[in-house]
């Protein structure tokens, strides 16, 4: 009481992060880490909005002892669509089962190269069509990547592998649907692109920095749960190697069309109860909405919240199913390194019944982090019997 009134509580706001609500050009760094701690706690409840934060992170890495927003674009982008995402989480909360992971619906498998990219889509718990895809990067892209023999490139490998998690993520939406309360794991055989998107953050690269602030956005309009990501081995991804290098790079799996990749899949990646794969190729639009971020084009909310048609299928269509993940570790036994084709039968089914072993292992570990720690209950076990 305060000369005999009642003082009035103030009401609870986000975090003021506008950036033209900041009244003087420069800021001294202490202000930002404040704000950048109380932002991450309140993207507690929007798991995907860590990863609007990756442009304070690479700032924060340097330690200015004040920041230009003039002179800072992707951080001035950054704050604004914070701003955004917060005021828009008021009139839609988040349901609690946005927030707690568990055995997948689908799953989607990646690989990218310097020349292009392939994925596949599959249903776990949800059935979906059995989907391939590909993409040709174009030529300044290719020539852009860094190597031995192009030290000044600045497009990395891993630039390129979350590059394709990105497109695998935008035909997962096309391919399996509305993916509200969904949940989704992400296979790729690059570390650092499996570490970024379970981090939901990037310090070493500005163009992976990009693409994860374009996934945050994409998981947040679309409200999924945490996404579980996992690392594939290289010598066991063949079945995205194959269309990832399809352009010409690897003769032996050169194909000229989208009807020779549906065939040669049909062919040696045969799907149970005779059902036929997908082929969809990435329109023209979402490619270039993609590559635009390899090539550092500064973009804005509202570039991915509307988005067009990602893809189109090509020849046959497949039917819907699910339950597809185990059966695709039977093609991830390796070959001999002997020189003879295959393993023998026995040691081939050993080894596919190991892999299927640790392959849940790993799926039930990394959905097993994302959960709520539980609670002890105060209630007793047993119940109390009334006094006679």
């Amino acid at each position: 009481m305060v000369g005999g009134r009642e003082k009035s509580k103030a009401p609870h706001h986000p975090p003021q992060l506008a950036a033209n609500g900041f009244p003087q050009p420069w800021h001294p760094v202490r202000r930002i880490r404040i704000c950048d701690s109380k932002v991450r706690h309140v993207f507690t409840a929007l798991p995907g909005g860590r990863g609007l934060l990756s442009p304070c992170n690479c700032l924060l890495k340097k330690r200015p002892s004040v920041v230009y927003f003039h002179h800072n674009a992707p951080l001035h982008e950054a704050i604004s669509n914070c701003r955004t995402i917060l005021r828009e989480s008021t009139s839609r909360p988040t349901r609690c089962r946005e927030l707690v992971a568990g055995w997948p619906d689908f799953i989607g498998v990646v690989d990218a190269s310097s020349h292009g990219v392939g994925g596949v889509i599959i249903g776990e718990l949800s059935e979906c069509l059995p989907t391939v895809f590909r993409l040709q990067w174009p030529p300044d892209i290719t020539a852009n990547v860094k190597s031995e023999a192009n030290p000044k490139g600045t497009i990395t490998n891993s630039d390129l592998e979350l590059a394709g998690l990105v497109l695998l993520w935008l035909m997962m939406e096309h391919v399996c649907g509305l993916l509200t309360e969904k949940r989704i794991a992400l296979f790729s055989d690059n570390s650092p692109t499996v570490s970024w998107v379970e981090r939901m953050a990037c310090r070493s690269s500005l163009v992976a920095e990009q693409l994860i602030r374009v996934l945050a956005l994409r998981f947040n309009i679309q409200k999924v749960c945490p996404i579980t990501t996992l690392h594939i081995a290289g010598d066991q991804n063949s079945m995205t190697d194959i269309p990832s290098r399809s352009f010409g790079s690897e003769h032996k799996w050169h194909f000229k069309s989208e009807h020779d990749l549906l065939t040669f899949f049909n062919v040696n990646f045969t799907l149970p109860l005779q059902n036929s794969w997908t082929v969809c190729q990435p329109t023209s639009a979402i490619a270039t909405r993609v590559i635009s971020v390899l090539r550092m084009t500064p973009f804005t909310l509202d570039d991915w919240r509307r988005l067009p048609a990602a893809g189109k299928n090509i020849g046959t269509t497949g039917k819907s199913t699910r339950l597809l993940w185990e059966w695709t570790l039977t093609f991830r036994v390796p070959t001999s390194k002997s020189g003879s084709d295959s393993y023998p039968v026995s040691q081939q089914e050993s080894e596919q019944a190991i892999m299927v072993t640790e392959n849940k292992s790993k799926i039930a570990q990394s959905v097993a982090r994302l959960r709520p720690l539980g609670r002890r209950s105060h209630w007793p076990v047993t119940p109390i019997l009334p006094k006679s």
